[in-house]
């Protein structure tokens, strides 16, 4: 779609159908009135939104595999995914048994439905907080402080400027530097999740890795494309 990733598109439906959903679930809970006329357009609400959380993490997966992994946003993700599933099973549940106490003789008990009632009100809370939770990492992740560095020519003055020195002291695992033409990189995170194995990152922590890189991935577009987001700077001249 005009070369847009469907990972934010996705999310949109998702940020949106989750919460109204659960507070719609809530509400049909608390208030019998509620209940008998947007009973089922709640719950369907809730489903809609709990669908659109898978399509979000798998799009989000197979967005990851071109940018840099969020792993806040992710696990929060992960969180949501499950959780608004295991909600909107639980709503329906819930339903199934009110309707069946409504139908029933006076006197029957009424405990199955009560207690589902307040389970569901429970996890529909944590619907709602895990979708805060989720949107704020995300948002944070493209536009925030923990955004990756935009990629800067070298030589401008956009990007915070290292030398070879300075990238030597990022040498280890923990901290791991690397300059690839004339750019300055942080590898860290990149390490467990390169597709070659962790040894080949940790080999080039602290060095102009520009040769490397060249040999190993030169004139490759995905490489590169997943290289771009971890700059942090350029190099000195």
């Amino acid at each position: 779609m005009l070369d847009l990733p469907l990972h934010p598109l996705v999310v949109h439906l998702a940020v949106v159908a989750l919460p109204v959903g659960a507070l719609a679930v809530i509400a049909t809970v608390l208030w019998p009135r509620v209940r008998s006329r947007y009973g089922t357009l709640a719950l369907a609400t809730l489903s809609v939104g709990a669908l659109a959380a898978i399509a979000a993490k798998v799009t989000g997966e197979q967005l990851a595999t071109q940018v840099r992994r969020p792993e806040s946003h992710a696990s929060f993700g992960d969180a949501l995914t499950i959780v608004a599933l295991a909600t909107a099973a639980l709503a329906w549940a819930w339903w199934w048994l009110e309707r069946r106490r409504d139908a029933a003789p006076p006197g029957s008990p009424a405990l199955p439905a009560m207690a589902s009632g307040a389970l569901t009100l429970t996890a529909c809370v944590a619907v709602v907080g895990l979708t805060v939770a989720t949107g704020h990492t995300g948002a944070t992740a493209v536009w925030g402080a923990g955004a990756p560095a935009t990629t800067t020519a070298p030589g401008t003055s956009a990007a915070p400027t290292y030398t070879l020195a300075d990238v030597a002291q990022h040498n280890t695992a923990a901290h791991c530097w690397a300059a690839v033409d004339g750019r300055v990189y942080d590898l860290t995170d990149w390490i467990g999740q390169h597709p070659g194995g962790q040894q080949r990152i940790i080999a080039l922590c602290g060095t102009d890795a520009t040769v490397a890189f060249s040999t190993q991935h030169g004139g490759q577009a995905r490489p590169a494309s997943q290289l771009a987001p971890l700059q942090i700077g350029v190099l000195a001249p």
